[in-house]
């Protein structure tokens, strides 16, 4: 790189710039000398499952961006915008590749309107914010033993919590106008999501990456490589593990994110 766009390329603020610097004082430069690159199978936390071309489950729906990984992407900058234009390139030459192959279908205006007026029959209602649900799904994730050290006591705790909220809260949501409407679905989604969240936390009986539980410290390759995936049939939530087909991938796995970090060793019994 040209000493001129290395001057651009390196970070001056938040806590970007303050590692540059320390690792500067150590004498490590990331842009002044070579180092040692290894590739990583990136991690996913939730999200639609879907194959490569965006395929899910449902014939015809396709998932791209966020719907496939919420993952903030702490350590890359612009991830959203990256992944977004990624799989939202191949998600959309897929689905125009299956709607090639299909006739026109005829828009049903009277289900269309059954549709809206459901939603919108919200419009003008008195009734509770959305923010305070938002507020209460986030006093729920935010307690040290769901969003830290994970327990199963508090996962359950948060379960009860949410299933609270959505009995006694939700049915008494109300939209003043269209923006308000707009944010009512997302905190019915927020509450969905939060369940499904602590389902699976509550089900990976092992400590791995941001994931520590408390009560099963240790990392378990043995019963917990293995993804959670959770669908709804007939009504009801049904959830099953998916083992990581490591022995399809051409790169081996060899280090894993959490060994880089010393993790908490619970107090023992006594």
């Amino acid at each position: 790189m040209k000493p001129e766009d290395v001057e651009t390329m390196r970070p001056r603020a938040g806590w970007m710039g303050l590692n540059d610097k320390k690792l500067r004082e150590l004498g490590i430069d990331f842009f002044g000398q070579e180092l040692e690159w290894m590739p990583q199978v990136r991690h996913t936390y939730g999200g639609i499952v879907a194959d490569l071309d965006g395929s899910t489950a449902i014939k015809g729906l396709y998932a791209a961006g966020l719907a496939r990984n919420p993952d903030p992407g702490v350590y890359m900058g612009g991830w959203a915008t990256c992944i977004t234009a990624t799989t939202g390139y191949s998600t959309g030459e897929a689905a125009a590749q299956f709607v090639q192959g299909h006739d026109a279908v005829a828009f049903d205006e009277a289900y269309a309107a059954s549709r809206l007026e459901a939603f919108t029959g919200y419009l003008g209602k008195d009734g509770i914010a959305p923010k305070d649900v938002i507020s209460d799904m986030r006093e729920v994730m935010s307690a040290p033993d769901i969003a830290l050290m994970k327990t199963g006591k508090g996962l359950s705790r948060g379960l009860d919590r949410v299933e609270e909220i959505r009995a006694e809260v939700l049915p008494h949501l109300g939209a003043r106008d269209p923006h308000e409407l707009a944010k009512l679905f997302e905190a019915t989604s927020t509450v969905l999501l939060t369940e499904l969240c602590l389902n699976a936390a509550l089900m990976r009986k092992e400590s791995r990456a941001g994931h520590y539980r408390e009560d099963y410290p240790e990392r378990d390759n043995e019963h917990w490589l293995k993804w959670i995936e959770q669908k709804q049939v007939d009504g009801k939530r049904e959830v099953h593990t998916v083992p990581v087909p490591l022995n399809d991938y051409p790169i081996k796995a060899y280090r894993y994110y959490m060994d880089n970090f010393s993790w908490p060793t619970p107090p023992k019994a006594v």
